[in-house]
């Protein structure tokens, strides 16, 4: 069985609550805003596992100590803990069905609320006396034990930043079980950039950011997309710079921000590489250059699709001088929409899936692009035109064609 992961602080402070009698879940007492109860209950779900065959992986722990309330969630793989501020008249610990809590306490009515535990039974006062909720616990003892993470590199990168290079890479991620390795992004930092990297065999992204980081010692680290979902949304509310602790020689990571009073940490054990040589699959030659707006070719892309097969999703590019035309032709029906494009080079046709052109062109955040060709059957990339917003980072997107069904050779 695997095991979440922590930081130092918060393994000794679990250690020490799973070590203590069951005795202490029976009494926790503590006064908290509604607006903070249901955030650290948000922010903490996205860890539990909607199926699980172990009762306390469906709960929430709630831990109340001098630091405040923490609440935290687990799937065993990926982690959430959120500390939140409250006044504690009984410290305690206690764990709930997570999504039974956290669906009734976001409807409770805004303002302070009361939470007490007595007698294996959680019971939370709303709205200065008009309701209240009682909830089941169970011992927390018997909650996942959280082992200490021993970090062998740490790295700090602004929330906003860090959730731009989520969303420009992690689409490209694999969801197949096939090749587990590409079931996340790859992590890389040097003293000069960090750069995130996801393929899926098809397509592939690259972002990076440049700067001062402190290196990690390893070429590298996977990020599970499980885990990216958590730590992209922590890190888009950001109000403290995101601090990456990686334990390379446990294959463990933590992600710690502030996020205005509340303390959010996302845990993940990383896959297991290797990871691919990326730089050899990116053409160093492409010398066919396609440049468009990309509103424009999303808007054709999207239209002509309606009419691509449903397995392959293919669409046709044809170019010609100075235009690109985008269509697709199947039993259901045929479509073309021509757009205005730099282009001078010889009259080609190349096949792509629909989908994974939108996903690329939507992560992409300039007016215009340009698609670099080689062949009908090689890989192409697709680059923003001209700087992107933020000066110090870069994207690379690479695209595999489709065999067309009347391409020849």
């Amino acid at each position: 069985m695997t095991t979440p992961t922590t930081t130092p602080a918060t393994a000794g402070k679990a250690a020490k609550s799973a070590s203590s009698p069951a005795q202490e879940s029976d009494r926790m007492e503590l006064t908290i805003q509604q607006a903070d109860l249901a955030f650290g209950a948000s922010k903490a779900l996205a860890s539990v596992s909607s199926k699980s065959p172990l009762p306390l992986l469906s709960c929430l722990l709630l831990e109340a100590d001098s630091e405040g309330l923490r609440i935290t969630g687990t799937d065993l793989d990926v982690t959430t803990s959120v500390v939140l501020p409250c006044t504690v008249k009984q410290p305690g610990r206690a764990a709930v069905n997570a999504r039974r809590f956290h669906d009734v306490v976001r409807k409770m009515s805004k303002g302070e609320v009361s939470l007490s535990v007595v007698s294996n039974q959680c019971e939370v006062n709303y709205g200065g006396g008009k309701g209240w909720s009682k909830f089941p616990t169970q011992d927390p003892a018997d909650f996942p034990k959280i082992p200490e993470l021993k970090a062998d590199a740490a790295i700090s990168i602004e929330g906003d930043a860090l959730a731009r290079l989520i969303a420009r890479s992690g689409y490209a991620a694999s969801t197949e079980e096939t090749r587990p390795q590409l079931n996340g992004v790859l992590l890389q930092c040097t003293p000069a950039a960090i750069t995130l990297v996801a393929t899926d065999g098809h397509r592939l992204s690259r972002t990076e950011r440049t700067g001062k980081f402190d290196a990690f010692k390893t070429d590298g680290v996977i990020i599970p997309n499980r885990a990216l979902s958590a730590i992209s949304r922590a890190a888009e509310d950001a109000t403290s710079p995101v601090t990456i602790e990686v334990a390379g020689g446990r294959n463990q990571a933590g992600f710690s921000t502030q996020i205005g009073a509340y303390r959010v940490q996302v845990l993940t054990r990383l896959l297991e590489g290797p990871y691919p040589n990326y730089e050899q699959v990116i053409p160093k030659n492409n010398p066919r250059e396609v440049i468009c707006a990309r509103l424009d070719l999303m808007e054709a892309v999207d239209i002509v699709a309606s009419h691509a097969d449903n397995v392959t999703r293919q669409v046709r590019f044809s170019l010609r001088a100075n235009s690109l035309g985008v269509s697709s032709a199947t039993d259901q029906g045929s479509g073309e929409h021509s757009l205005a494009a730099e282009y001078a080079g010889d009259d080609m046709d190349i096949g792509y899936n629909a989908g994974y052109l939108l996903d690329l062109l939507r992560a992409l955040p300039t007016e215009s692009v340009v698609l670099k060709l080689n062949s009908a059957l090689s890989a192409g990339v697709i680059e923003p035109v001209g700087p992107l917003p933020q000066a110090e980072e870069t994207m690379l997107c690479l695209i595999m064609p489709l065999r067309l069904p009347d391409a020849t050779g």
